[in-house]
């Protein structure tokens, strides 16, 4: 356990137990002092969660950074396979193709994404709107047969 955990943890503590302190003043209608304690517990709280534990190393973040790219590229996937008809029984259509893609392209944007896998992305839902084309002028044409 590190300085600044250890730090944080005593902070913490103090906080609890002075807030405890403040809470029974104020029961015992002494205002004052419930006031002063709790100023006193509100400190220690602040301080207990401004401290950040340093980084010593910077490989983390290189780890972070892929972590979050397989998670986002995850996230991208499940995206595209829930319109792919997998357990819908009402095929997508190009507005919800549309809507969706939108949101997945913001969220993508915001996450270290390379651009061959926002590519990759972006021909999955091209593939996605062609086929629901195709099945949109199916239907149409088997309307028009009908009549």
């Amino acid at each position: 356990m590190s300085w600044d955990t250890f730090l944080r943890w005593v902070l913490f503590c103090a906080g609890i137990i002075t807030s405890i302190f403040a809470g029974y003043m104020f029961y015992t209608d002494n205002v004052s002092w419930g006031a002063a304690w709790l100023a006193m517990a509100v400190g220690f709280l602040c301080f207990a969660t401004r401290i950040k534990p340093e980084r010593p190393d910077r490989e983390n973040d290189s780890q972070d950074d892929k972590e979050l790219n397989n998670m986002a590229m995850l996230i991208a996937d499940i995206a595209v396979m829930s319109l792919q008809n997998i357990g819908r029984t009402v095929p997508a259509g190009t507005k919800e193709i549309e809507g969706i893609e939108d949101r997945v392209n913001r969220f993508l944007d915001s996450m270290p994404v390379n651009d061959e896998e926002r590519q990759e992305i972006a021909d999955k839902f091209d593939t996605l709107r062609q086929r629901t084309r195709r099945n949109e002028s199916g239907r149409a044409l088997m309307r028009s047969s009908r009549l």
